[in-house]
């Protein structure tokens, strides 16, 4: 009975890690995370990063922050379409790489800690897959201290920044938002990156199937066999004479 177990067990195991390793990992919009920043007056670059999707021909998103911690660095990299001051908002490689684009800054306001972003070919029927960098801004840092970056819908029928294929059907992804702060990174282990990667489901897995064999190796009897094995007679060699 036990092999029989411990053989489903076996198979089991086996079909886990390899649904870990085969399945699907979701397209997703990651913004940097960026750790000691300790000083006023200081630029810093945090990449938005669009992972792992599949024909993409364009993407939209608004950006919030904490305006008493960073603001965007006032520069004259990019203009935004709303006639505002230049600000240093660079468009990523990632779709320039295969045509022509349009990359749109509108809306920002440096007072409440917000833009509005885009990017798309301007050919309809291009698209890319892949991952790569789809912006990066320099932030000037205001006040040392932790606000979150964060990614919102660009427009109130949106619940979170949009992405989209040749057929403007929209491609389901993931919003990771970003971090900024005068901190030092947290320990790996606990760490949502960490907490997100398949050696931690490994490790589940991997646990607990150890601790089914043990328990299955180590099981104690039932009680009446218990006691039955209580009542068991010692033999004793001097009866045999």
């Amino acid at each position: 009975m036990k092999g029989k177990v411990l053989i489903l067990l076996l198979v089991t195991l086996t079909a886990t890690m390899a649904y870990l390793y085969t399945r699907p990992v979701p397209a997703a919009i990651r913004i940097d995370k960026v750790y000691n920043v300790t000083n006023a007056g200081d630029t810093i670059l945090v990449n938005a990063t669009l992972s792992d999707v599949s024909n993409c021909a364009g993407w939209m998103l608004n950006l919030a922050w904490d305006p008493t911690v960073v603001n965007i660095t006032s520069g004259n990299t990019t203009y935004p379409a709303d006639g505002g001051p230049p600000v240093e908002i660079i468009e990523g490689s990632f779709l320039k790489i295969t045509g022509p684009t349009y990359f749109i800054v509108n809306s920002v306001d440096q007072e409440k800690g917000e833009a509005t972003i885009g990017g798309l070919f301007k050919n309809k029927d291009a698209f890319t897959s892949g991952t790569g960098v789809i912006f990066a801004i320099n932030f000037t840092i205001i006040k040392p201290g932790i606000t979150t970056v964060e990614l919102r819908p660009p427009y109130e029928l949106a619940n979170m920044s949009v992405v989209w294929n040749p057929q403007t059907q929209l491609i389901s992804h993931d919003d990771i938002n970003g971090l900024i702060t005068q901190e030092g990174p947290p320990p790996a282990w606990v760490s949502a990156d960490f907490q997100n990667t398949t050696i931690v489901a490994e490790v589940a897995v991997l646990a607990t199937a150890s601790y089914t064999v043990y328990s299955l190796t180590h099981r104690r009897p039932p009680k009446a066999q218990r006691r039955k094995a209580e009542l068991q007679p010692i033999f004793d060699p001097e009866d045999e004479r």
